[in-house]
């Protein structure tokens, strides 16, 4: 019976700021124990809580201030999400703002040192604090859009809230997907996949550098690579997208939450060991730089007829792998762990 109450409680307090949570946790129990009778059976422990209502519209009154943009049950994943992603896309787009100032000074024949540093630093800041406010719109329209989405579930179910819904209390709450790390990973992967297709496009460029008797500038993927790789990123992204919406949505491991993870990670797999396996992968001129690469074991390398390219992509392939899989297994077990709680 005590369980009914603790998972009434849980679904009433889950939807609060943490800070408020203990304090509301312990005047809801010693309100409804005051309604109670003593030795009390379960039908009246169910009476009871039919007439608070449901979790959604108590949690709603135990708000002290109004629901804002962002409201204060999930201002500080907001925070923590903040303070994580705009120092690192604001670095990293700093950063490949510099590499395209630098290669615009190169085109351009720029030997004035001071000019070339001023317009390389010019660029990059300039990139970077477009990218940190950006990416400040994004997060905070994306957890805008999580919390209207989640009120508006909570008021159409409102009116036939059922006591059989309540959901379980887990040990420590290990079942639940904390929603700034699934919007993290959202706006991460909307990030990256944007940019690694304005490299594949031509727009970024990917180098290397050759030392020779002068410094050369040389493409590192074949054209007809990247061209093929847009597509290929925009699905992986699309299926990446779906599956942080499925934790956004569910907020806990659930079995169908694990299915969109694993196929994510399974169709990525497939894609990129069919991409790294494309005939003309590397440039003319890469692959002539790791035919020059003294690899150590030539011998070996030899024996099991693979040049430096094959080694190349063959690690890549196992990091690829092993780290799909065990996204995979760490998902089907939280899911398993869960349900057995």
């Amino acid at each position: 019976m005590n369980d009914l109450i603790e998972r009434y409680v849980h679904d009433v307090i889950r939807r609060l700021p943490e800070k408020d949570r203990d304090e509301v946790s312990k005047e809801l129990k010693s309100n409804i124990y005051d309604m109670l009778p003593e030795d009390a059976d379960e039908n009246e422990i169910k009476r009871v809580l039919r007439q608070l209502g449901s979790p959604a519209s108590l949690a709603e009154k135990y708000r002290q201030k109004p629901r804002y943009l962002i409201s204060p049950a999930i201002f500080d994943d907001y925070v923590r999400v903040l303070k994580w992603v705009l120092p690192l896309i604001g670095i990293m787009v700093l950063v490949i703002g510099m590499i395209l100032g630098t290669v615009d000074a190169i085109k351009g024949g720029v030997v004035d040192w001071p000019h070339l540093i001023s317009n390389i630093l010019s660029k990059g800041i300039a990139m970077g604090v477009s990218a940190t406010f950006q990416a400040l719109v994004w997060i905070t329209a994306g957890f805008a859009i999580a919390e209207r989405t989640g009120g508006k579930a909570d008021r159409n179910k409102e009116q036939e809230w059922k006591i059989e819904d309540l959901p379980e209390v887990l040990p420590n709450d290990k079942g639940r997907i904390r929603l700034a790390d699934s919007i993290t990973e959202l706006v991460l992967i909307v990030v990256f996949s944007v940019v690694a297709i304005l490299m594949c496009s031509g727009t970024l460029p990917i180098v290397f550098i050759i030392q020779n008797d002068d410094m050369q500038i040389r493409t590192l993927f074949s054209a007809s690579f990247l061209a093929s790789c847009i597509p290929a990123i925009a699905f992986m992204a699309l299926l990446g997208v779906c599956a942080c919406i499925s934790k956004i949505k569910a907020r806990r491991w659930t079995p169908f939450v694990c299915g969109a993870v694993v196929v994510n990670n399974i169709v990525s797999i497939c894609i990129i060991i069919y991409l790294l396996n494309m005939p003309d992968l590397f440039s003319r001129e890469f692959t002539a730089f790791l035919q020059k690469v003294d690899w150590g074991s030539s011998n070996f390398l030899r024996f099991m007829g693979m040049s430096g390219a094959n080694v190349l992509i063959a690690f890549i392939s196992i990091f690829v792998v092993v780290c799909s899989l065990t996204e995979c297994g760490q998902a089907v077990y939280k899911t398993l762990k869960y349900k057995k709680s």
